[in-house]
């Protein structure tokens, strides 16, 4: 039970990687409250996780680009909990339009959502956050690498992945110990990814670029956020945890 007794926040909880780490957590002993836009899909999540027989899990229902909605999602924290032991900051879209097709209000989305709510995700944490806490930010290979076709994901992942380097260098979240790190996840099979990984030519280029010939489990990008989240990474400020299948790696 390597998180009994923590509270976990998870951001983008109710599919694919943020469902699979809430999930763990909470077989881990901790009590989760996960967030989401879609108000059926959260209920179909705190389903998963038993919340109709425990109270270990908790959903709000908010849009993390909106920064009242990342603050009442605090609130509902506070209120239940009264503290932040670890932070997934995983909500995030990968929807772009081509980069010549791209307007304002696609620009304004995804940023919203993916570098903006991240941030400001954060910044509302911090007068929750304990000391020792770990928060973990859910980055992307392709913040590493030259990818055509979704350059605003890849822009907005590597931002994600310099807000980890300055947080974990901030002196007043030093003083209390508290951990900022990035998980980098190569291509992973999810409700967000169905369209992709369901095109045969799609599903063909992940078998030629990823060294390990196939997409990731959303519950290995899971146990890697435990690791994480746990005293296991307890020397791990800063860092990027890849689990990519060496997509950027090699």
């Amino acid at each position: 039970m390597k998180l009994s007794g923590k509270v976990a926040l998870v951001t983008g909880g109710s599919s694919g990687i943020g469902l699979a780490t809430a999930s763990i957590m909470s077989a881990q002993g901790a009590l989760v409250v996960i967030v989401g836009r879609d108000a059926n899909k959260l209920n179909d999540a705190l389903s998963v996780l038993g919340s109709d027989i425990s109270p270990r899990a908790l959903g709000v229902v908010a849009d993390l680009s909106k920064i009242e909605d990342i603050e009442r999602v605090m609130e509902e924290v506070a209120k239940h909990h009264g503290r932040i032991d670890v932070l997934m900051v995983n909500a995030g879209t990968s929807e772009c339009p081509p980069i010549r097709e791209t307007d304002e209000a696609a620009f304004d989305a995804i940023v919203g959502l993916n570098f903006k709510g991240a941030f400001f995700t954060v910044v509302r944490a911090i007068p929750l956050l304990s000391n020792n806490a770990s928060v973990i930010l859910t980055g992307s290979a392709s913040a590493e690498i030259g990818r055509l076709g979704d350059p605003l994901y890849a822009a907005t992942k590597a931002a994600v992945r310099s807000l980890a380097r300055t947080f974990a260098n901030d002196e007043a979240l030093t003083a209390k110990k508290i951990r900022f790190n990035v998980l980098s996840p190569g291509p992973v099979k999810t409700p967000l990814t169905k369209a992709a990984y369901e095109q045969a030519e799609v599903d063909a280029y992940v078998s030629a670029a990823v060294p390990l010939k196939r997409w990731a489990d959303p519950m290995e990008i899971a146990k890697a956020a435990l690791f994480l989240a746990s005293d296991d990474s307890s020397y791990m400020t800063g860092s990027v945890l890849a689990v990519d299948g060496g997509l950027a790696q090699v």
